[in-house]
């Protein structure tokens, strides 16, 4: 049996050649595309653009239905809450009362909440938000009007910025990854400024007289005189919105923005960390170097070892002649990532996809692959993100970008012994 479990890849490319032979009269970039096509859940050039758009929204936000709440994770939120936190305290005693109205508070709460966004996706990025502003409503001064105003504005800035990011096709590009985030903090940034426009308009300046001048309208004009002369209760919200609100939240959106491409890059590591070096003394021995397995177990522990390292975005190329062993160490390596589905080859199908484990698993075989160019008409390297997992098998891309783990599998002298050589590097 542990025979047959490691030459099951010659099995399955026996299968693959006789379908290929009864399709005669088809060429195999057809069947391949055909195949990719199956396997995609979103093809933008067949199903049109904005109906693409929108299958990619309902995709990314579908693997929060059943969050990951790993301790590591737990973590992570916790200490970007309170940073947050911290931040929006703080922002009180930060002002700029020669340019705009003394009461504006220059904060920056919503950078921890982009970083998680960024990093661990637009509902967490939300929920910093949200636990900041809760954290806050004892220390309100505003019956809560504040704390909840802010809510909104927050989301209004990291939703849409963490969402666009995380949707971007290619997630190896270090500078599609830039242009997307640009894109995604220009859109946030448009809609908080928007938001808090509005907000103010009905909510924060008629609440603010109330509380402050007992519904005295010239009260709060007459605050603002001395930083806008022509001001009066006709053209209030002119002078207030467009040289107060309007300039003071740009100026806030470009800091934090600035803020966000200045730290996310050096603290990616750690916003992706998944607690396994605090693992103590039961952790796995080292990955890095050369192993022995001698049963299909073993292969499987290996796989285990290495599954533990991944939290998404890593790339795993297996190198091995045919029945070496790399669909069952795939298959080891799905089974440590929660994957329910049954595991084959995609020697036929060029990628099978399994999104039921804790990140998504992306299997490429590029064996009857020629060059890229073939695989870009394919479509194979949409499949890439920082929520996947990619496993090649018979890898032909050479500009791979990311943390990428080779795993070299050969035969031992004795039956059903494998090696596995194991390296990993930073491109």
């Amino acid at each position: 049996m542990e025979r047959d479990e490691f030459v099951q890849e010659d099995v399955e490319r026996v299968d693959a050649a006789a379908q290929i032979g009864e399709s005669e009269g088809e060429t195999a970039g057809s069947s391949a595309a055909e195949n990719v096509e199956a396997s995609d859940s979103v093809d933008p050039a067949k199903t049109g653009k904005l109906k693409g758009f929108f299958a990619a929204i309902g995709s990314s936000l579908k693997r929060f239905k059943s969050p990951r709440f790993s301790a590591a994770y737990i973590a992570k939120i916790a200490i970007l809450t309170a940073i947050s936190f911290l931040l929006y305290y703080l922002g009180r005693f930060f002002k700029l009362p020669f340019i705009f109205p003394s009461f504006f508070d220059l904060q920056i709460s919503e950078l921890p909440a982009l970083l998680a966004g960024f990093a661990l996706g637009p509902v967490s990025g939300c929920m910093v938000i949200i636990f900041k502003c809760l954290l806050k409503l004892p220390l309100s001064s505003t019956l809560y009007v504040g704390e909840f105003t802010d809510m909104l504005l927050g989301i209004s800035l990291v939703l849409p910025a963490s969402l666009i990011y995380r949707l971007r096709k290619d997630k190896t590009s270090s500078r599609q990854g830039i242009a997307y985030a640009l894109i995604g903090l220009a859109a946030g940034s448009v809609l908080l400024i928007s938001m808090a426009m509005i907000v103010n308009i009905y909510i924060s300046v008629p609440f603010y007289v109330e509380l402050f001048f007992n519904g005295d309208f010239s009260g709060i004009v007459g605050m603002l005189s001395s930083l806008y002369k022509n001001i009066d209760a006709d053209n209030f919200y002119a002078y207030y919105l467009l040289l107060g609100v309007l300039p003071f939240n740009l100026l806030r959106c470009i800091i934090i923005s600035a803020l966000t491409f200045l730290l996310y890059k050096r603290l990616s590591r750690l916003l992706h960390w998944e607690g396994t070096t605090l693992l103590g003394k039961d952790a796995p021995a080292p990955l890095i170097g050369t192993h022995v397995s001698r049963s299909v177990e073993e292969t499987y522990a290996l796989a285990n070892s290495l599954a533990s390292e991944l939290d998404g975005g890593e790339i795993i190329l297996l190198e091995g002649d045919l029945g070496a062993g790399k669909t069952t160490f795939t298959k080891g390596l799905a089974k440590a990532l929660g994957v329910s589905e049954e595991v084959t080859s995609p020697t036929f199908s060029l990628l099978n996809v399994y999104e039921s484990g804790r990140v998504k698993l992306n299997h490429i075989d590029l064996y009857r692959i020629e060059n890229e160019d073939e695989l870009a008409e394919l479509g194979i390297l949409d499949s890439f993100d920082d929520d996947s997992v990619t496993v090649i098998e018979w890898n032909k891309l050479a500009d791979l970008k990311g943390r990428i783990y080779t795993v070299r599998i050969s035969c031992g002298e004795e039956e059903g012994v494998r090696k596995f050589d194991i390296g990993v590097e930073e491109r």
